[in-house]
């Protein structure tokens, strides 16, 4: 398992790093999450051990970042905040589990294995971005347990947005509309208009965002 820890508390960073090494896995160790989602889009991590409290940022906010860019790693935060209402912040905010300092090096590597076989199961059927998932099986939205009701069109520009960090313009003239069809910029920008609207009516936290002259992603709205 290759691991990314982020921990600023340099004792506390290298033991856990020191003994995940000699338990096997492979540790990357940042000491701020400043360029957190630059490692995590180009390091093939399985899973991300966070700390609360960071130099120049917070475990939140790092968060934050990841699920705005549709990052969906396994995020683990280890913290000295025990309040009820600080476990409910971060699992809110997209962190898979919650462990108070100072814990016991079994349980997190427990917590470690656990969290990413549920990825490992959940990564072939089902993909989610803020509030809205993907059963790519039964080929539905969903949210909230409930089948988002979308058009042939809406449907496949909506999976091309899930399945991609970005989608071109080109992208979705090839994937959505037939070769013999006569398809102008109309036609692309009425789709993104009515995918738009359909995800404000069902209160979705995600949207459709324009990337000026490269293409459209999904992005999780804060």
């Amino acid at each position: 398992m290759k691991v990314l820890l982020i921990e600023d508390n340099e004792t506390l960073g290298g033991f856990l790093k020191d003994i995940l090494t000699l338990k096997k896995y492979y540790v990357e160790w940042l000491k701020d999450g400043i360029d957190v989602d630059f490692y995590c889009q180009t390091g093939g991590y399985d899973i991300l051990l966070l700390d609360w409290m960071l130099p120049s940022t917070t475990g939140i906010e790092v968060i934050k970042k990841l699920r705005a860019q549709n990052i969906q790693l396994p995020v683990i935060m280890l913290t000295a905040k025990s309040e009820v209402s600080d476990k409910v912040e971060g699992l809110t905010t997209g962190a898979d589990d919650y462990l108070t300092k100072p814990f016991d090096m079994d349980e997190l590597e427990a917590r470690m294995i656990s969290v990413v076989k549920r990825y490992q199961a959940l990564g072939n059927n089902t993909k989610s971005i803020g509030n809205i998932t993907l059963d790519i099986i039964k080929h539905e939205f969903l949210i909230e347990e409930s089948i988002i009701n979308l058009t042939q069109k809406e449907y496949q520009l909506l999976e091309l947005l899930f399945l991609n960090q970005i989608v071109s313009r080109e992208m979705i003239l090839e994937k959505i509309w037939s070769i013999d069809q006569i398809v102008g910029d109309n036609n692309i920008d009425a789709l993104i208009r009515l995918l738009k609207k359909k995800l404000v009516a069902v209160h979705a936290n995600v949207k459709v965002k324009n990337i000026r002259g490269v293409g459209y992603k999904l992005e999780v709205m804060q």
